[in-house]
């Protein structure tokens, strides 16, 4: 009996082992490849690793010894993740694998698709940068428009700004980081303030998609104006919002890089609009029109999660 129940015991860790595949064990790229394509239906056509535009930007890069993938915490809740670059239908495409407790139960493993807040150049190269605040994942665009010297009778091509210290064509540099359930733009000074209401107002300006402004006060009182175009009858309505998204919501308004207290993104031609105000407990405020209804990554959280307090409210018609 003692030695049927060794061998299930061994059994079952056999198979423990076998289903959790612990991206720490990585040492090769082809490990993450061969992972990456056999797990993920939409990564089958993935290929890791960067493709300069000109080989003399990819013989610099190698110089660098530049893995296209990394493994490590980047939620901070003691799991590894993995990162990786490479080219996806001819395009670049960067990936987080968010990584699971395998002893949990079993469910979809969340990738989160990685794009620059604004795309400069032709060519993107992610970096990793380990700080005490956390993994931040450094986008470097590069414009690799080269020119043509003679050098020793020879003709050479090189990147129109060969001086930069990158001798790439550095443009812009992005810093994201994983914050409030995605990647955001990294802010260094976040504000501190107390907040007194969140105010949200989506609509188009020709008509046509949902037409609502929707208030949070810091208290959880959330107040629904159905304009014209909803899903619900036009109206008021009350809810309360639930606790947690009530606290990523004004953590978050804090994290947004809004220097003006009053902003505006994109062209006013544009039909999709969000106007937001943030209005503090000292009467300050910051308020923005934002007509591409998501001009930076953590704007665009930002109405996720609005949404979603939106979606996971219990709404009463409200009584004058």
């Amino acid at each position: 009996m003692l030695a049927n129940r060794t061998i299930t015991l061994f059994l079952i860790c056999l198979q423990v082992a076998a289903r959790a595949q612990s991206f720490d064990d990585f040492t090769l790229d082809k490990e993450v490849s061969v992972y990456l394509k056999k797990n993920f239906e939409s990564l089958k056509n993935f290929q890791l690793g960067i493709k300069c535009p000109y080989e003399e930007n990819q013989w610099y890069l190698d110089s660098l010894e530049y893995s296209p993938w990394f493994v490590g915490d980047f939620n901070s809740d003691g799991i590894s993740d993995l990162f990786a670059t490479g080219q996806q239908k001819k395009e670049q495409a960067h990936y987080l694998v968010m990584g699971r407790d395998e002893l949990e139960e079993e469910g979809s493993t969340q990738v989160i698709r990685i794009f620059p807040p604004k795309e400069r150049g032709d060519l993107v190269i992610p970096f990793i940068e380990e700080t005490r605040q956390g993994l931040f994942i450094v986008l470097k665009q590069f414009k690799t428009t080269t020119s043509t010297i003679t050098r020793d009778g020879k003709e050479v091509r090189l990147p129109r700004t060969y001086r930069d210290e990158y001798k790439m064509g550095l443009m812009k540099k992005d810093t994201l980081v994983y914050h409030f359930g995605h990647i955001i733009e990294h802010n260094q000074k976040p504000d501190q303030r107390a907040i007194r209401f969140v105010q949200m107002h989506s609509f188009c300006q020709f008509g046509g998609c949902p037409d609502f402004r929707m208030k949070i006060s810091a208290s959880g009182e959330m107040i629904l104006h159905n304009l014209s175009n909803t899903a619900e009858t036009a109206g008021k309505y009350t809810a309360v919002c639930d606790p947690d998204l009530l606290d990523k919501l004004f953590a978050l308004a804090n994290f947004l890089k809004i220097n003006k207290s009053l902003d505006k993104f994109g062209e006013d031609s544009a039909d999709r609009t969000v106007t937001m105000i943030i209005q503090y407990e000292d009467d300050t405020f910051k308020s923005w029109y934002d007509y591409e209804q998501g001009a930076t990554l953590s704007l665009l959280r930002f109405y996720e999660l609005m949404l979603q307090a939106k979606s996971a409210a219990d709404w009463n018609a409200y009584d004058e």
